[in-house]
């Protein structure tokens, strides 16, 4: 993977959420592990929303590390490439700096955690 930091939106910019990604995680069982791996990556990816708010760099870097793999693995593309760029450069940045660029990824896995939600619904029982 290229961990390259861009100013701006990169051109070839991955879709917000392949849906089919979550879909076929949640198909893999029956409803109680559905319900349990729903509940694990809601609090997974709460657990990093709380994280990221650190005054502390290196702290919202390894945040931001972690939430591209988790992002990736359900499918949150836009989510992954945002963290992606912020891993790259969180250590560095002063206090107020990181204050502004983790805003818009706590808003985006607020986005993630909606879809796992409903996802996670429209799967019962299939």
């Amino acid at each position: 993977m290229d961990d390259s930091f861009f100013m701006g939106a990169p051109k070839d910019t991955a879709p917000g959420i392949d849906g089919t990604v979550l879909t076929s995680l949640f198909a893999m069982g029956d409803d109680d592990l559905r319900v349990a791996l729903s509940a694990q990556l809601r609090a997974d990816f709460q657990r990093i929303r709380d994280a990221l708010d650190s005054e502390d760099g290196y702290r919202v870097g390894r945040a931001a590390h972690e939430l591209k793999g988790l992002a990736a693995t359900v499918g949150a593309n836009k989510l992954a490439d945002m963290a992606r760029s912020v891993d790259a450069v969180a250590e560095g940045m002063a206090a107020p700096a990181l204050a502004v660029v983790i805003v818009p990824l706590q808003r985006e896995i607020d986005v993630v955690q909606a879809h796992i939600s409903a996802v996670s619904e429209s799967t019962q029982s299939l």
